[in-house]
């Protein structure tokens, strides 16, 4: 007997052993110490008594013709995210925690191998029906299966796998893995198992309004024009902490323009409640007429901390002409956004200069030596990165005489030639090149350069298709140039691949717009990817950002530092807002604020 008690001592040693390096909690964040303990209530940054009711109206450009995000296909309408719930989810005054949300809890080891998550056990689906971990090893399954994003983001999950009815466990590629695996494994959307199982997941299309677990549910649509979420009155999440004072609007209306200035109108004449601003010349100018005078309509400028990543001018790589550094480069000394900037956009912008602006993984000034040592470490020439690159800059009075100058100096040093006006390759052919666009609006900023390169003897064609069209041609990569922008976290990791990863250059649908293929900007990805701490994470980040600015693949513009917010005064929201999201999400609707507005537009 005893010796039997001693084996099946012995027998539990070893997982004894591994529950000890595991850690059990109720928050994942990639800074250290997460603000709100495992007893919070709620966020700062919200009222935990806000009211519900009303009926947000909102505005959007285009079209749609799906209800699935996850379809390559089609177009898939504004707002879908409000129908589902994730395993965690992100608070907004801090750059990256995620706290729980389908699931209570989160327990991963020492060496971030693998991750289990236990789901709340009241959590169901809006029919009802509950949320089980089988629902979660089909999510991640079914969405990488048909998604390339998702694919990609989540290709260190190695397996997925129902530990019980609320259990999951996600276990990661061990010799890729990094600490920012549990996190990611959290983003997860979770999708009903039991509504599609007998449906296709890789279909776009409007025959089927899909079914959620989140705040609101599709009510109606008219294909194309508008769509209509109400808030499901007895959502299961509503006391979540990271739901309790959110989503107070009882229905959410989302109205379809597909010309700008159509849509601005429609603002100022109430048919929709609120505008987040872009265009400098509107801001300053536009917001003027009676219900402006009459108090009705308010402004308010906001800073953020927000990520902004890297927006401008993406230019195709494998396209006729592009394909040499020495036109890409050209066309940055061609390009005057300070002109833009101050004429166009009322100096409302701030220069993009790193392809993760406005975070700490900017690359900034002369490189570090850790930051060379790992360029070094892959081969890499490290002088040559040693110097950031910098972006052109003019003084903005139009002339842009010495750029042009520059950019023909820099063409006819790589054996390009001028002959009667026009300018040629060094094996004869003439450059012509073009920007795809279905935006008229962006035309007054995307005109200075047709009109720079036509001084230097090449033609730039602005190529207008509808927005259908401009999506399909942007999945498939079937452009020279087009206006885009790359968006960014404070904790980049495996989306890295989707955006600049030579096996996503041939991609349908992801966002390696320039189609980039280089090796030592995989291994950067790889390394980023794999970090095993914050300070690796930044050392990576900035050492890819000086590679990938110095191959030129964007002409870069700019990005606004604050929220630009016009609004129907018809909300309250809490006096405290969060530092890196407008917060819109814990606004409400005062009654007798909205019925005065009805009363005095006659609505």
């Amino acid at each position: 007997m005893k010796r039997l008690i001693l084996f099946a001592v012995l027998a539990l040693l070893p997982f004894q052993t591994v529950y000890a390096e595991m850690t059990k909690t109720h928050v994942y964040s990639l800074i250290g110490e997460a603000k709100y303990g495992a007893e919070f209530k709620h966020f700062d940054y919200v009222n935990p008594d806000a009211p519900k009711g009303g009926t947000l109206r909102m505005a959007f450009s285009g079209t749609y013709d799906s209800f699935n995000n996850f379809a390559i296909k089609g177009k898939s309408v504004v707002g879908i995210g409000y129908i589902y719930d994730t395993l965690m989810e992100s608070s907004d005054d801090e750059p990256s925690s995620y706290y729980g949300l389908l699931a209570e809890s989160l327990e991963y080891p020492d060496d971030y191998s693998s991750v289990i998550f236990t789901l709340r056990k009241n959590a169901k689906w809006n029919d009802g029906k509950p949320v089980t971990a089988d629902d979660v090893v089909f999510s991640f399954y079914e969405i990488t299966k048909v998604s390339p994003f998702y694919s990609n983001y989540f290709k260190l999950v190695k397996k997925v796998e129902a530990l019980d009815r609320y259990r999951v466990r996600f276990e990661f590629d061990e010799t890729q893995t990094s600490f920012e695996m549990p996190l990611i494994a959290g983003q997860l959307t979770i999708i009903p198992k039991h509504f599609w199982k007998d449906k296709d997941l890789s279909r776009g299309g409007l025959e089927n309004i899909p079914l959620g677990s989140g705040p609101y549910r599709i009510a109606g649509y008219e294909a194309g024009k508008n769509v209509v979420y109400e808030r499901v009155p007895d959502y299961w999440g509503a006391d979540v902490p990271v739901n309790v004072g959110r989503y107070n609007f009882d229905r959410i209306v989302y109205e379809y323009f597909r010309d700008q200035t159509v849509a601005f109108e429609a603002f100022k004449a109430g048919h929709y409640d609120l505008r987040n601003e872009s265009a400098g010349k509107r801001w300053f100018k536009g917001y003027t007429g009676k219900y402006f005078d009459m108090g009705l309509i308010k402004k308010m400028e906001v800073p953020h901390k927000k990520p902004m990543g890297i927006a401008g001018i993406f230019m195709n790589t494998s396209s006729e002409f592009l394909s040499d550094i020495n036109l890409r480069k050209a066309l940055t000394y061609v390009y005057d956004y300070d002109w833009i900037n101050q004429n166009i956009l009322y100096g409302q912008n701030v220069r993009h200069t790193s392809f993760f602006s406005n975070t700490e993984m900017m690359a900034d000034g002369e490189a570090t030596e850790k930051e060379l040592d790992l360029l070094r470490s892959l081969g890499a020439d490290a002088e040559k990165f040693r110097q950031q690159v910098e972006i052109y800059k003019t003084n903005g009075d139009g002339n842009n005489r010495a750029g042009l100058m520059k950019a023909v100096e820099l063409l006819t040093s790589a054996g390009y030639y001028y002959k009667d006006g026009k300018m040629y390759t060094p094996d004869g052919r003439y450059v012509s090149l073009e920007i795809l666009t279905s935006s008229k609006t962006l035309e007054k900023q995307l005109m200075p350069l047709k009109q720079g390169l036509e001084r230097i003897g090449i033609d730039m064609f602005l190529r207008y298709v509808d927005s259908s069209q401009y999506v399909s041609k942007v999945r498939s990569k079937d452009y020279m140039m087009i206006y885009s922008r790359v968006k960014q976290s404070f904790s980049p990791g495996n989306e890295q691949r989707n955006m600049w990863a030579s096996l996503s250059a041939e991609e349908e649908g992801s966002r390696n717009y320039a189609k980039i293929k280089d090796p030592l900007i995989d291994k950067l990805v790889d390394h980023l990817i794999n970090a095993k701490d914050r300070e690796s994470l930044k050392i990576a980040a900035r050492a890819l950002d000086r590679v990938l600015l110095n191959g030129y693949y964007v002409i870069p513009t700019g990005y606004s530092d604050r929220y630009r917010i016009a609004y129907w005064d018809k909300f309250d929201r809490p006096e405290k807002m969060p530092e890196y999201s407008l917060g819109f999400s814990s606004w409400w609707i005062v009654p007798e604020k909205a019925a005065e507005i009805a009363k005095r537009v006659n609505r």
